[in-house]
C-alpha cells in the first residue's frame, strides 16, 4: 500500500519540524552524522528556497529543498524513517522535478549523500562526477544530473 501523503509548500513555522526530521534520519549515523550536527532549516531558508513538505494526517513525513540560483540544485531531500519504502521519496522527487520545470530549469544538480545514489539513479538521475571532500564534509560525494 502506498503512503497517502500530500505535498504543500513549507512555511516558516515548519522549520523546527524539518530540522528534527532531518537530524533523526538513520541515513546519517556514524561517520555521516557530523554533516547534520550543526545544520538547521530556518524560516529564512524556507522563505528563500523552493521547500515543499510531504504531509500525512499525523504530520510531516518528508521534505525537499530546491535552490534555484544560479542553477537548480537539490539541497535537501529527507523522508522520515517511518515513511521509508512507502513512495514518499519518489513523490517528493517527482514534485521537485515538476517544480524545477515551472521555474525554467532544464537540469537539476544533485550532490548526493553516498548511500542515496541508488535512489536518485532509480529516479532517472545520472552520475556526472564527484565533489571532493572538504573541512565540513570529509568524504567525496557523488554529483548527479537530472535532465528535465
Amino acid at each position: 500500500m502506498k503512503y497517502p501523503a500530500t505535498i504543500r509548500r513549507a512555511i516558516g513555522g515548519d522549520a523546527d519540524s524539518l530540522t528534527t526530521l532531518m537530524r533523526s534520519s538513520t541515513a546519517y549515523v556514524g561517520r555521516y552524522a557530523q554533516i547534520l550536527a550543526a545544520y538547521e532549516v530556518t524560516p529564512a531558508q524556507i522563505a528563500k528556497d523552493e521547500i515543499f513538505v510531504a504531509e500525512y494526517e499525523n504530520g510531516i513525513v518528508g521534505f525537499y529543498s530546491l535552490v534555484t540560483s544560479p542553477v537548480a540544485e537539490l539541497d535537501l531531500l529527507f523522508v522520515s524513517d517511518a515513511a521509508q519504502g512507502k513512495s514518499v521519496g519518489k513523490l517528493l522527487f517527482q514534485h521537485m522535478c515538476a517544480r524545477a520545470q515551472v521555474i525554467g530549469a532544464t537540469k537539476i544538480v544533485i550532490v548526493s549523500h553516498p548511500p542515496s545514489v541508488g535512489f536518485y539513479q532509480r529516479m532517472g538521475a545520472q552520475v556526472a562526477g564527484t565533489k571532493p571532500s572538504s573541512v565540513s564534509v570529509p568524504w567525496t560525494r557523488p554529483v548527479l544530473h537530472m535532465w528535465l
